[in-house]
C-alpha cells in the first residue's frame, strides 16, 4: 500500500498584523534552523579550526572606528584614539630539513676504476683532493630479537654442602618477574597505544607479520603489571602536582568504559586531566562528571590558582579551597566565532576584538617579556581592550533576541567576567586553557581507534599512562626512551627516591 502524505497548511490570519507577525517569527525560525543545519554541516563535513580572518580592513581597526560601525560609543575612548598595529610575521619556509646528526650512517664509497685514475694528459695518477657527499634518509622496519641471559654456574669439587655449594650470577632487573617481554618490547607497546593510538588488536596482527604471536589478552595482563609498577610514580607526580603548582589548569573528556554492572552498552566515565604550570600533567579516572571528582582530587591542593572552563562542576572546590578561579577565553571566544552567521557585524567586531589581546599575548612572547614586564604590558594595552569587550557586549547598538545564540555568547561572557579577567592579577597567567586541551586531544584521538576502555580498571590504568606520556610530550621526552630506561629500575626501587622516575626529574638526571 503506498503511503499517502497530508501537507500541513497553516492558518492564514485575516488581520495583517497578526500576518505581518507570523511571517517575522517564521522568517526567525527559518533562519535559526538553516543556522543550525550549518553548524552540523560544519561539524560533520567542515574544518574543525576557529582561525577568524576579519572584513574590516586592518587600517581601520582603530578602536573608534570599530565601535562606530557598531553602533556603540565607549567612555573615555573619544579624547584619545587608539591605533593597533601589529608586525607581520614571515611565513617559514619549505626548504628540506637537516637530517639529525646522532642517526647512525652506514657508508657506502663509490670509488672510480683505476683506470680512470689515470690523467689522459700526462699519465700520472691523480691524487685525492677530497669527497663528495651525498646523504639519503633509509628505514629497515622493526627487528624482534631474543636477549638471551647465559648464567654460568660453578660448584666447588670437594665434597661440601651440595645445597651451598652451587652459585651463578644474578639475573639483571626486569621490568616483569618471569616474564617474557624485555623493556624495548614494553615501551613499544605503551607508546604504541597511548601516542599513536593503536590498539592492540592491530598491535597483536602487525606482530603477527613478523612471525611472532602475542595475543591482545597478553598485552593486556603485561598493561596491568607495569601500571601497579607505576603507581608509586603515579602517586608522587599527583603530590608534586599539588604542592609545587602556583597554577592548575583542569578539564574533563568523556570515556566509555566496559562495565558488568551495566548491561547492553557501555558506561560512560570521565578522564580529568590536571596540567600544573604548564610542566606537570596528571590524569584522572572518574565514573561521573560531579563536582566531587575535581573537590577529591585538588584537597590537598596548595596554590592559589584554578583555570578551567565555565562548567560549574569547579565551583566546590573553589569555594572550599579559596581559590582565584580563571575562566578560558578561547571557550567564550569559541561561542561568537560559532554562530557569528547570525549576526556578523557584531561577531566579527567581538571576534576582533578578542583576537587584540591575543596579539598583546604574542607581542609579549616575541619580545621575550619578564612575568613582571607582561603583567605591565597587559595593565597598558589589555586593560583597556577588555573595557572595550566589555562595554560592546552590554550595549551592542541594536536589540540581539533572547533565543539568539549569540545572545547566550554575550551572557556567558558577561556571567563570568570576573573570572576572565583574572589573568590580569599575574603574568605567569595564561589567557586560556589551551595548554590542558592539547593535552586531553590524545584521548579523543584514541577514542576514535580503541572506542573504549575494557574495564574500570583499565580505565585507570589508561589515567596513569596518559598521564606519563602527557609529561614526557609537555617537557620534551622521548617516552619510548623514558619508558625503555625505567621500567627495568620499577620493582625493588628505594621509596625514599621515588621522585628521580618522575619524567621532569629524571630528564634533569640524565641531562647531568
Amino acid at each position: 500500500m503506498p503511503l499517502t502524505f497530508t501537507p500541513i497548511v497553516p492558518k492564514i490570519p485575516a488581520d495583517p498584523a497578526e500576518l505581518a507577525a507570523l511571517c517575522t517569527e517564521q522568517a526567525r525560525q527559518i533562519k535559526y534552523l538553516q543556522h543550525e543545519l550549518a553548524q552540523f554541516k560544519r561539524m560533520v563535513f567542515g574544518q574543525k579550526r576557529e582561525k577568524f580572518v576579519p572584513s574590516v580592513p586592518e587600517e581601520q581597526m582603530t578602536l573608534d572606528a570599530l565601535f562606530e560601525t557598531a553602533g556603540a560609543k565607549i567612555p573615555g575612548f573619544a579624547e584619545s584614539k587608539e591605533t593597533i598595529t601589529y608586525e607581520r610575521r614571515k611565513p617559514k619556509g619549505h626548504g628540506r630539513k637537516p637530517i639529525p646528526d646522532d642517526l647512525h650512517r652506514e657508508k657506502h664509497i663509490i670509488d672510480m676504476p683505476d683506470a680512470e685514475k689515470i690523467c689522459a694528459c700526462c699519465g700520472k695518477e691523480k691524487k685525492k683532493i677530497g669527497e663528495d657527499v651525498s646523504e639519503e634518509l633509509e628505514y629497515k622496519p622493526a627487528v624482534f630479537f631474543v636477549n638471551q641471559y647465559i648464567r654460568p654456574k660453578y660448584a666447588c669439587s670437594c665434597s661440601c654442602n651440595p645445597d651451598a655449594g652451587i652459585t651463578a650470577a644474578a639475573l639483571p632487573p626486569r621490568p616483569i618477574d618471569k616474564g617474557l617481554a624485555g623493556p624495548g618490547l614494553l615501551a613499544y607497546i605503551i607508546v604504541s597505544k597511548h601516542v599513536d593510538h593503536l590498539p592492540l588488536y592491530r598491535l597483536e596482527q602487525m606482530f603477527k607479520r613478523y612471525n611472532i604471536a602475542i595475543n591482545r589478552s597478553t598485552m593486556c595482563g603485561w598493561l596491568a603489571q607495569i601500571d601497579f609498577q607505576f603507581q608509586a610514580v603515579y602517586r608522587e607526580m599527583h603530590r608534586q602536582l599539588l604542592e609545587n603548582s602556583f597554577l592548575i589548569q583542569a578539564d574533563e573528556t568523556r570515556l566509555n568504559v566496559l562495565d558488568d554492572t551495566v548491561k547492553d552498552k557501555c558506561a560512560l566515565g570521565y578522564l580529568w586531566p590536571y596540567v600544573g604550570d604548564g610542566k606537570l600533567a596528571v590524569f584522572e579516572f572518574q565514573d561521573s562528571r560531579g563536582r566531587d571528582g575535581p573537590t577529591d582530587f585538588l584537597k590537598e591542593y596548595k596554590g592559589n590558582y584554578l583555570l578551567s572552563d565555565g562548567y560549574a562542576g569547579y565551583n566546590q572546590v573553589v569555594e572550599k579551597k579559596n581559590l582565584v578561579h580563571l575562566m578560558c577565553w578561547a571557550h567564550a571566544r569559541r561561542k561568537f566565532f560559532e554562530h557569528k552567521a547570525l549576526d556578523p557585524p557584531f561577531a566579527e567586531h567581538v571576534l576582533t576584538l578578542i583576537g587584540k589581546l591575543y596579539e598583546i599575548e604574542r607581542e609579549a612572547d616575541q619580545k621575550e617579556l619578564s612575568f613582571t614586564q607582561r603583567a605591565e604590558l597587559r595593565n597598558e594595552k589589555s586593560v583597556p581592550m577588555l573595557s572595550a569587550v566589555k562595554e560592546l557586549l552590554t550595549n551592542p547598538g541594536h536589540p540581539i533576541l533572547p533565543k539568539n545564540k549569540l545572545a547566550e555568547a554575550v551572557a556567558y561572557t558577561l556571567n563570568h567576567w570576573r573570572q576572565l579577567t583574572n589573568f590580569l592579577q599575574d603574568g605567569r597567567l595564561p589567557l586560556d586553557n589551551n595548554l590542558v586541551e592539547n593535552t586531553i586531544r590524545p584521548v579523543a584521538l584514541g577514542r576514535k581507534n580503541w572506542l573504549f576502555a575494557g574495564s574500570p580498571e583499565g580505565a585507570k590504568r589508561l589515567a596513569t599512562f596518559y598521564s606519563l606520556v602527557a609529561t614526557c610530550k609537555l617537557n620534551g621526552i622521548n617516552p619510548y626512551e623514558y619508558f625503555v630506561d625505567v621500567l627495568p629500575k620499577l620493582n625493588g626501587y628505594p621509596a625514599k627516591n621515588i621522585a628521580d622516575l618522575v619524567p621532569i626529574q629524571w630528564n634533569k638526571n640524565r641531562s647531568h
